[in-house]
């Protein structure tokens, strides 16, 4: 199958972006920026190194679950031979829509090989969400299983109006509209095409707390200036090639795209979890303990009760990496405490697609020491990153830089600046001002460069910090599994809380907690399971308002999610 690509616009007009190959003369280096070759440096470097994984690949499901970097690499080689066969060329776009799993940043890579541009997707979007987010990519061959297919609502009809091509990786069944990938595999050689460093390579998207997903595009450029961060040799906190790296971020997200550069640059022995509730999470950390770890802030969260587990999964962690968003302090004191080194250190990055790694913090245990206090020590996220990122807390009216310590709209300048939103630039661009990028995030930045985060701007509430109020009571009520703020204009912000296998919520010891915090409603008590969360775990702090409370508003304008 062959046909003459047409490049759509936002591929050939997006925001230029600045690039940076080190952050000092004596930098570590990445090899490469470009996902097309990044299994091939991995495996020049340390071609006898393992990754494990939890499943097989759902592209290859009797295939093994421990593999070298060599290995890997050449199986990227091969899935791109069969996207090759299923007729994929330079500049066509391949939309990935599947459960979660390692296999997700394969495809990704393969599909770079040709040429064409990678669109990770997460494995979560219903129809109201999928469906646009693969409109907004002008007819992508898509990459999906059955199980995706009819979350996001992909009929025969959708699938005609939607993509080019639709390959399913668990059989195609009796639809004669789809592809199985089964069907492709065994075929030649295919060309190895990489888009140049300046060109878009990828697209990934935002965690979309407060509706459809931005998609976020990327160069080969701007993705090694990201991955500096996580390639540079830290002392205590830098990544080391003897490390066991126990790595659990959603395979879909650009965090995965920087991380997959750092690893070609440091090549540790990787374990790969794709679920963080399956039973093999605790088996493959018993079975080799990391010195490493890496997740989302809400699975640290989740997991609380591993790190309490008698066997010590973490005894052997020296470092533990959070990126995205704040972390709670009750999550990175149990976490310290699980491990047995004399002083493991948590890593905390504050993270966007956009932008990459803005603000970094380490802690130790003494950092954590003191409970349930204001402002909880987590709230201050760290410094901007020496020699790569600038930040400022501007007025949200006037754009306007705000006296050090005053509450503003933070905005950063740094390399490696995404290069668009796909399909909807305007929206980009009205986040730029010269090289500053407006996060849409409230903080305050101290006079020396302290970075205090407030909350998201949509989601302030009146006179205070949902943040700084979920974090100290968490800390203050141990059986809480999730406490979310969330404001209603006119009306006093609600607490939205679960607890450790359902139980009541103790009255008095909630009375005990909120004493001298500001003006409260009543707490409401949810189920675990009934959180609105994303793929990155993050509340959908919007939609559960709107689905407690009918009517109620924000109180933030939502000028720049």
């Amino acid at each position: 199958m062959s046909h003459v690509t047409e490049v759509p616009e936002f591929l050939r007009r997006y925001a230029p972006t600045r690039g940076k190959r080190r952050l000092t003369p004596f930098s570590r280096v990445p090899p490469t920026g470009n996902i097309a070759e990044v299994w091939n440096s991995a495996a020049s470097r340390n071609p006898y190194q393992r990754i494990t994984l939890d499943r097989a690949p759902d592209i290859d499901p009797t295939g093994p679950t421990v593999g070298t970097y060599a290995q890997w690499a050449r199986f990227v080689e091969e899935v791109a031979e069969w996207l090759h066969e299923a007729g994929v060329r330079p500049w066509d776009r391949v939309a990935v829509l599947k459960a979660n799993h390692f296999d997700v940043a394969l495809l990704g890579c393969a599909a770079a090989r040709l040429g064409a541009v990678p669109a990770l997707l997460a494995w979560t979007h219903p129809p109201e969400f999928a469906q646009p987010m693969l409109r907004r990519l002008e007819r992508p061959f898509l990459i999906a299983d059955q199980e995706r297919l009819k979350l996001a609502g992909m009929d025969p009809e959708a699938v005609a109006a939607l993509t080019r091509r639709t390959i399913v990786v668990d059989g195609a069944g009796d639809r004669a509209d789809l592809v199985s990938l089964d069907d492709l595999k065994g075929a030649g050689r295919a060309p190895f095409r990489p888009r140049a460093d300046d060109e878009p390579m990828v697209v990934t998207h935002t965690s979309g707390t407060t509706g459809v997903p931005k998609l976020v595009m990327h160069s080969a450029e701007s993705a090694l200036a990201l991955s500096l961060v996580e390639a540079e040799r830290w002392p205590l906190i830098g990544l080391r090639g003897s490390d066991v790296l126990a790595y659990c971020d959603p395979f879909c997200h650009q965090r995965t795209t920087t991380g997959m550069i750092a690893m070609a640059t440091v090549a540790p022995r990787m374990t790969m979890l794709s679920d963080p509730d399956s039973p093999k999470v605790a088996e493959l950390l018993a079975a080799d303990p990391p010195t490493a770890v890496e997740t989302l802030p809400n699975i640290y969260l989740h997991w609380e009760p591993l790190a309490r587990d008698p066997r010590r999964l973490f005894r052997n962690v020296r470092l533990y990496v959070n990126s995205f968003d704040a972390i709670h302090t009750r999550t990175i004191r149990t976490f310290l405490d699980a491990s047995s080194r004399r002083m493991p250190v948590w890593w905390q990055s504050w993270s966007q697609s956009e932008a990459g790694a803005m603000v970094i913090r380490p802690y130790l245990r003494a950092s954590v020491r003191r409970r349930g206090v204001r402002p909880p020590v987590t709230q201050v996220l760290g410094w901007p990153v020496p020699g790569l990122c600038r930040a400022r807390a501007v007025d949200p009216d006037t754009g306007q830089p705000v006296a050090p310590g005053e509450v503003g709209v933070v905005e950063i300048s740094q390399p490696g600046r995404c290069l668009g939103y796909v399909g909807e630039q305007h929206r980009h661009d009205a986040k730029c001002r010269g090289w500053w990028w407006n996060t849409g995030d409230l903080g305050t930045v101290s006079r020396l460069g302290a970075i205090r985060l407030v909350d998201r701007e949509i989601d302030r509430i009146e006179g205070g910090s949902a943040l700084e109020l979920e974090d100290v009571l968490l800390d203050r009520l141990p059986q809480a599994t999730e406490i979310v703020i969330l404001p209603r204009g006119g009306d006093l912000p609600v607490p939205v809380l679960s607890t450790q296998d359902d139980q009541p919520l103790d009255q008095l010891a909630w009375a005990r907690a909120v004493r001298d915090l500001p003006p409260l409603a009543d707490p409401v008590h949810i189920d675990w399971l009934d959180w609105e969360r994303t793929a990155t775990w993050k509340i959908r702090r919007v939609a559960m308002r709107e689905r407690l409370f009918d009517g109620a508003r924000a109180i933030g304008t939502g000028r720049w999610t």
